[in-house]
């Protein structure tokens, strides 16, 4: 990120002159973020070409792990300062186990190998338990690996995974193998990446400059009914309980959450960009802000801007027996698919029930053809050069 590079330089320049070498190592991403360049010396801004120069950068690396050393030396006894005694303390209190983050992996190097060994075997499964079919349903707990945390922690190496899984036999190279779809993951990890590392302003404004003339909706209720998990589309407040309860969040619901945001309610995408990276176990400047420019329409590769997820649709594509809204919203419960993703289309099913809109969960914040066409005009209106809207 742009303040980590700054904070290494100024380390470095603080160091050299005091007679202490500085040698910083790589290892966070499986490419470097300034090894690909385009033909025409510039950073790419598309994913797929990026994707072939990374597969083919990755094939030319034939080292091996190094294996681990037999021991550590002990570090020398240190006494802490009574001015991080309090953080201490507070990380053991965080390292209690409780109800709410049963969800997530153990912690610790062991536990994500562990799991690391387990997902190897699984990514490379066909059919119906094979990655490829199972990546996208929201209920699937073994559907993804969840080592996104233990990646963004340096729990694991990246170029480790990687090198486990490339190059694929001649049988398993089709573009929908699973080990070919999970291995594009960690790529997009490194796409992002080198967007900020070329990019730095996308930290804070938008990559694609024009977007930022998009006039958002800038009172406190939208964001924080999307925020506190009550905009009444079971899909979306499902997915933000998940986050709140457990610092976790599928990837198909990240981008499900992040639509609704930023195309539903038209509220500037830093909002929901700062609080995921607040609540996200896995949080990644990077990737975070990758997935929520792409969201927006404003970032690299971006979804076009008139394509605009519908909730309701989503939910039955990934969500199609109810089962996850089912789990995050128990208000909900006893509603069956498909009344149970648009509850207010649905009012017989409601008094069965016995569920009251407005009273046991909320009404729909917005109508979402509505809001999808406020949200093209607004657009449109900052963006003039755009193509007019088509299709969805």
């Amino acid at each position: 990120t742009p303040y980590a590079r700054a904070r290494d330089r100024a380390v470095a320049e603080l160091l050299t002159p005091r007679g202490v070498s500085v040698h910083a190592t790589r290892g966070l991403t499986v490419v470097e973020p300034d090894e690909l360049l385009t033909g025409g010396g510039t950073a790419y801004g598309v994913y797929t070409p990026y994707f072939r120069r990374w597969l083919e950068r990755v094939a030319l690396n034939t080292e091996s792990p190094l294996p681990a050393p037999a021991r550590l030396p002990s570090p020398p006894s240190l006494t802490l300062p009574s001015s991080l005694q309090s953080d201490a303390a507070a990380i053991d209190h965080a390292a209690q186990p409780t109800a709410k983050v049963a969800f997530l992996p153990v912690p610790g190097e062991n536990a994500a190998r562990a799991v690391a060994e387990r997902w190897i075997t699984a990514a490379r499964g066909n059919g119906a338990n094979g990655y490829a079919a199972r990546r996208n349903t929201l209920a699937d707990e073994e559907g993804t690996s969840r080592l996104s945390a233990a990646l963004h922690l340096g729990l694991l190496s990246p170029r480790e995974l990687v090198s486990r899984l490339l190059p694929l036999p001649p049988e398993r190279e089709g573009e929908r193998s699973g080990e070919r779809l999970w291995v594009s993951q960690i790529a997009w990890r490194d796409f992002y990446t080198q967007v900020l590392w070329h990019a730095p302003h996308a930290a804070r404004s938008s990559w694609k400059p024009a977007y930022d003339a998009i006039k958002w909706d800038e009172r406190d209720e939208p964001f924080n009914a999307w925020r506190d998990g009550r905009t009444g589309y079971p899909i979306v407040d499902a997915a933000m309980r998940q986050l709140h309860e457990t610092g976790f969040m599928h990837n198909r619901a990240r981008m499900i959450t992040a639509s609704f945001l930023t195309k539903d309610l038209l509220v500037d995408w830093r909002k929901g960009e700062a609080h995921f990276l607040q609540h996200l176990v896995d949080g990644d400047v990077a990737a975070n802000n990758g997935g929520w420019q792409w969201s927006a329409g404003s970032g690299t590769d971006a979804q076009p801007y008139f394509r605009i997820f519908n909730p309701v649709t989503q939910a039955g594509n990934f969500d199609p027996d109810g089962a996850y809204v089912r789990r995050w919203i128990p208000e909900l419960a006893a509603l069956k698919s498909p009344a149970i993703h648009a509850p207010w289309a649905h009012a017989a099913a409601l008094a069965v029930a016995g569920i009251t809109l407005g009273v046991h969960y909320p009404e729909p914040i917005v109508d979402h053809a509505q809001a999808r066409a406020r949200t093209l005009e607004a657009y449109a209106r900052a963006v003039k050069a755009l193509p007019a809207p088509r299709g969805e």
